[in-house]
This record gives structure tokens, C-alpha cells and sequence, in this order.
């Protein structure tokens, strides 16, 4: 059977500034064809972004030849834009308000650590706090590659307001402690939970093949 392009995505994090916002047809050397709006290469890796705001990374040698030559070309013109840059005395913070959190990874760069949390009642979440992010090897991990965000919930996953109940809606969660890493729009990057053995060293590795951006 042969491999299509759609069956060649793997969805990746990636920082969310785009050389070109235009959206056009790519194909691969099968005839496949994908509407997308490229964000960047990386080595023989190129990411895209669908219409619905997901983001797509495959093969830069599965493109047709005419759209390798067009990323060519753009890649040699486009301009590079500057990073935000992380403070090297930076420390990080739980937020308790998704707007701030928003804010804080567009002026850092970094993705968002949100975690849906209940800390007077769940006893995986005390153990995640007690094996993962009260330890010193997260803090300093984080300093550098996370803005944290916590919504703790009441007992049985009860919202304390608008918010948590829509983002605990939003993000389909059901079980506490959940986790996700997302960019500043809040677009899923990655999900996690609590299991046996979780560490921060585990949790940082987690983090990094998530998000190349953090360093």
C-alpha cells in the first residue's frame, strides 16, 4: 500500500511564528495533497500549519519537487525573526488565570505547563506535586523551558468558576491530575497524567519531545 501524505504527519510542537501567513496547496511525490501554511524547516523536517490550527511535521523529501524548490527559495529570502529571550535569573510561577500564562509565553517564548489539579482531596495529585514539582530538579527545569499554570479543583473535580469549568471542558478532562503542555493560543502539544515511577527528571524528557523549544 502506498504511504500518502496525510499518512506521513506527526503532529509536533514547534514555535508558532511563521515565516509566510499564506496558505497553500503542497503535494507529495505520490500526488497527495495537503492545504497548509508553512511555519518552518529544521534540518530535512518541515512543519505546517492545517486550517484548524494544528500543526503537522513530516519529511522535507516526501514534498514534490516544486514545492522542495519553492521552500528553496523562501527560506533563502525570508527574514529571520528574533525569539523571545528567557531571562537567566527567571523564576517560574504557577499562574491561576489562563490569560496571564497566555501572556507570559508570548513574552518568553516558552510553552504552558497547565495542570488540572486537586490538591485538598486527589491523592495522585499530591504525589505528582510531592514527586514531580515541589522538587528542586523541576524548578530549575522550569526557570528555563515552562510557564505553569494550575487549576486546582474541589473535591470530585468541582470548578471553582467560569474558567476551570470551561477549560476543564475544553480539554475534555475527566480524571485529576491531568495534565497538558500547549503554546501561548492554548493548542494541545502534548498530554499527561500521573503513573508509577514519574520523576522530574522523566517529566523534563517528556517536556523536550514535546517541545524542541525548550532547551
Amino acid at each position: 500500500m502506498k504511504t500518502t501524505l496525510l499518512h506521513l504527519l506527526c503532529f509536533a510542537s514547534i514555535p508558532m511564528s511563521s515565516l509566510h501567513a499564506e496558505f497553500r496547496t503542497w503535494s507529495n511525490s505520490e500526488g497527495s495533497k495537503l492545504d497548509a501554511e508553512w511555519v518552518k524547516t529544521e534540518g530535512e523536517n518541515v512543519t505546517f500549519r492545517l486550517r484548524n490550527g494544528n500543526l503537522t511535521t513530516f519529511s522535507e523529501t516526501k514534498l514534490s519537487a516544486a514545492d522542495r524548490d519553492f521552500l528553496k527559495k523562501n527560506n533563502a529570502q525570508a527574514p529571520q525573526e528574533p525569539q523571545p529571550a528567557v531571562n537567566a535569573d527567571r523564576k517560574a510561577k504557577w499562574q491561576t488565570k489562563l490569560s496571564r500564562a497566555q501572556e507570559e509565553s508570548k513574552e518568553t517564548g516558552l510553552p504552558i505547563l497547565m495542570l488540572f489539579t486537586g490538591t485538598s482531596w486527589c491523592s495522585y495529585c499530591i504525589k505528582l506535586e510531592k514527586e514531580v514539582f515541589a522538587e528542586k530538579a523541576f524548578k530549575t527545569f522550569a526557570n528555563e523551558n515552562l510557564v505553569l499554570l494550575i487549576l486546582d479543583y474541589g473535591p470530585g473535580g468541582t470548578a471553582s468558576g467560569r474558567e476551570q469549568k470551561k477549560l476543564q471542558q475544553d480539554y475534555g478532562v475527566s480524571g485529576f491530575p491531568s495534565y497538558f503542555l500547549t503554546d501561548a493560543s492554548g493548542a494541545k502539544l502534548a498530554k499527561g497524567g500521573y503513573h508509577q515511577g514519574i520523576n522530574p527528571e522523566g517529566f523534563a524528557k517528556w517536556v523536550k519531545d514535546a517541545s524542541p523549544k525548550a532547551k
